[in-house]
């Protein structure tokens, strides 16, 4: 029932935003995802982070196949990707194993990558082990790897998760989001400054994602609570990896993303890596696509276009 229901919801929402997009299965060495993709010319994939999926970048999808030909990955346990389970994991050697997996299947020996939050991470760890396959790097919304500060929310499920005995149910009961409304307050208490902005197919495409993969997002909320916070940030900063990135990278990073405290964690970072540099978005949050698009599609478009292919 949850594969019908999202795979309606996700029809409407690229009826509403990319009508031109296809989605296709691609299996990678752990089982399967899916694919959006559109437009023609230079290859650039987007890469979302935890408890999101592809459809998080249809708002400005559109706006970057004008000149790319697009793709949007759905991560392991989100979307329409088969479920996963996170214990155990090695985030940055896991996720860079998924993304390469995903450019061989796509027939990509490199790309340029715009990613969000642990989408970052893993594309920075794709970066750091195999510069060859990505050729320029955004990241919209400060990435998993620098110092990191959860919006309560995500740490109240956090701690509830590994409460024993009945934890997984109380958080099961707190991330199940029964309507619109509730969906886009809760957008705006973590993702967003400008909710009035987020479409309703958007939010029902959201909720009907969050549903079908309740189980894979617990386990990944658990296994980023496991040892508490201070282990979450050791296990999860790339420390000196920074140093040695020689990927061109942007951080396009809000100025109110509650996940971080500001750019300057980007700043001190480029201080010391000639390849990075940093914009900071004004009144946008950790997905600043939804608060000023017109920034972020210019920073993509211009960054890239500035980047060796």
């Amino acid at each position: 029932m949850g594969d019908i229901e999202l795979t309606e919801a996700r029809a409407d929402v690229l009826a509403r935003y990319a009508p031109d997009a296809t989605a296709r299965r691609c299996e990678w060495s752990r089982g399967e995802t899916e694919v959006l993709e559109v437009g023609s010319g230079p290859p650039l994939l987007l890469v979302h982070g935890a408890l999101s999926d592809a459809c998080v970048w249809l708002p400005i999808m559109w706006r970057l196949a004008r000149d790319h030909h697009v793709f949007a990955v759905d991560l392991p346990g989100h979307g329409l990707a088969d479920p996963f389970d996170y214990t155990g994991v090695d985030m940055p050697v896991f996720g860079s194993t998924f993304l390469r997996d995903i450019l061989d299947a796509l027939h990509l020996p490199s790309t340029s990558i715009a990613a969000n939050s642990m989408g970052g991470l893993w594309s920075v760890a794709l970066a750091l082990r195999e510069p060859e396959r990505v050729t320029g790097l955004v990241l919209a919304g400060a990435p998993l790897g620098v110092n990191l500060s959860l919006p309560f929310p995500l740490r109240a499920a956090i701690t509830v998760c590994l409460v024993p005995m009945m934890g997984q149910r109380l958080a099961r009961r707190m991330m199940t989001i029964p309507n619109r409304e509730a969906d886009r307050k809760f957008w705006c208490l973590v993702l967003v400054v400008r909710p009035e902005r987020l479409d309703e197919t958007l939010l029902d495409e959201d909720m009907a994602s969050a549903r079908r993969n309740i189980e894979s997002h617990l386990g990944l909320l658990a296994h980023f609570g496991d040892g508490g916070m201070a282990d979450a940030r050791r296990r999860l900063n790339l420390g000196e990896g920074w140093q040695s990135l020689r990927t061109p990278t942007l951080f396009l990073w809000g100025e109110r993303d509650r996940f971080f405290r500001g750019p300057g964690e980007g700043e001190a970072l480029a201080a010391r890596n000639p390849s990075l540099r940093v914009t900071a978005i004004p009144d946008a949050g950790h997905i600043p696509w939804v608060d000023d698009p017109d920034a972020v599609v210019g920073g993509i478009e211009q960054h890239l276009a500035s980047a060796p292919m």
